[in-house]
């Protein structure tokens, strides 16, 4: 498995625009991608305006088809648009537990 985490700073004034937007708009996205296993969108609790995306996929060709898919093409811009900073590292699962 492989998981992304992306570190994203909205604008001041749009951590609202950009919750809404994973909400409705990345999250439908990526759902049915081939290999999607979740997301979850974090936000540090003792900062006003940082957050994380973290994605996790099967492996990495079936994430960079979701990069290239028109569901991303469509959604990452926007994203984009709404942050002052992104930055992102790309991690490979070596061990883990199933939740109860």
């Amino acid at each position: 498995m492989i998981e992304l985490h992306i570190c994203l700073e909205p604008f001041a004034g749009k951590e609202r625009d950009f919750e809404a937007l994973y909400r409705d708009a990345y999250v439908p996205g990526i759902s049915g991608q081939a290999g999607f296993r979740r997301t979850t969108l974090l936000k540090r609790r003792d900062a006003l305006r940082e957050y994380q995306i973290h994605i996790t996929f099967e492996s990495e060709p079936l994430r960079l088809k979701w990069v290239a898919s028109r569901e991303h093409a469509a959604t990452w811009p926007k994203v984009e648009a709404l942050c002052a900073r992104i930055s992102w590292a790309g991690f490979d699962t070596v061990a883990g537990t199933a939740g109860a």
